[in-house]
């Protein structure tokens, strides 16, 4: 409205002609504002990734210099067709509006700019803090778990019906109750492991139950040697089997089978026959919740999980070595 002010008297201050311009000039440049907007999502879409960003902000301006000539011209070839223009359609008056448009796509798209990127400081500020929260939240889960009454007071018990029946099964319990705590101890603080860490201390810690539960538990584990280096968040496996023991019956005549293995997409899957417990069970902290939050706060794919109540398979995608992900860690 205040733009067509400048050519009242190129109207003759005729009010129709004034209003009739601020309706056309509204809808013509809605009309571009919606145009730019698409493009500029368009190329957000297309360049996520922070390392892209001089390409797309490149790419983004072309486009609206690009769709800004081509409107302006498509205006004032409009204007002078129709015979609605007041003045005579020379090249300078091209020029002229393709001038102005340019500046106010150079103006706009560089406050779209300044805003998209306070939105992602904002963003990254936000994910840095959850990430710090949930590194504490882990480290207080892995304490607890370290002095977890049930599961020391269940290891000294086997430890102790051991050493009367067998002092060389107490003695290798003992080194693999020391394995687990050290892993516990070491493991509380990393990001990542490598998926032969995490089997290793599956291992240690499959033996702890085994004496435990004795034929009402199996693990079989069958993993292809080239994922064995990729990586995946530590105590991943240690939660699947524990989640699977909280919420299964375990008898010598039922016993459970729990199945580690890779895929041929390259992730990891833990499996295990259903067998429900009757009583509910209740919710405990660190358990599949905990594991998919973390896996999102890492910036990976959640954890797939199916039931076919039959088996209850949980997918946890890896990262393969070399991947920009690890250069990337937030």
């Amino acid at each position: 409205m205040l733009g067509n002010l400048l050519y009242l008297q190129e109207y003759n201050y005729n009010p129709v002609w004034y209003f009739s311009w601020v309706i056309f000039g509204i809808a013509y440049m809605t009309g571009v504002w919606e145009l730019s907007l698409r493009w500029v999502h368009f190329t957000r879409n297309r360049f996520p990734d922070n390392r892209q960003s001089l390409l797309r902000i490149i790419i983004t301006f072309a486009g609206y210099f690009t769709l800004t000539i081509l409107c302006q011209i498509l205006f004032v070839f409009l204007t002078d067709a129709t015979g609605v223009a007041l003045v005579p359609v020379t090249r300078k008056v091209y020029v002229s509006y393709i001038l102005v448009g340019i500046i106010c796509s150079l103006l706009l798209g560089t406050i779209y700019e300044i805003i998209f990127y306070l939105q992602q400081y904002r963003q990254a500020i936000a994910e840095a803090e959850a990430v710090q929260k949930a590194g504490i939240q882990s480290q207080f889960d892995s304490l607890k778990n370290q002095v977890n009454p049930h599961f020391l007071f269940n290891s000294l018990n086997s430890l102790s019906a051991l050493i009367s029946e067998d002092r060389a099964r107490a003695n290798q319990f003992l080194d693999e109750l020391s394995t687990v705590y050290r892993y516990l101890l070491q493991s509380g603080e990393r990001r990542l492991v490598t998926v032969q860490t995490e089997i290793d201390f599956i291992h240690s810690f499959f033996y702890l139950l085994k004496a435990r539960y004795g034929a009402a538990i199996e693990l079989k584990i069958a993993i292809d040697v080239q994922l064995l280096d990729a990586w995946l968040p530590p105590f991943s496996l240690q939660t699947l089997v524990e989640n699977a023991i909280r919420h299964n019956i375990i008898l010598a005549e039922k016993p459970l089978v729990i199945t580690i293995h890779t895929t041929q997409d390259s992730a990891l899957a833990v499996k295990n026959n259903i067998q429900r417990k009757n009583l509910q069970v209740n919710k405990q902290p660190g358990g599949l919740g905990h594991l998919t939050e973390r896996f999102t706060l890492l910036r990976l794919p959640r954890p797939l999980i199916t039931d076919d109540g039959r088996e209850f398979v949980v997918r946890l995608p890896l990262i393969v070595k070399g991947a920009d992900f690890l250069v990337n860690l937030p």
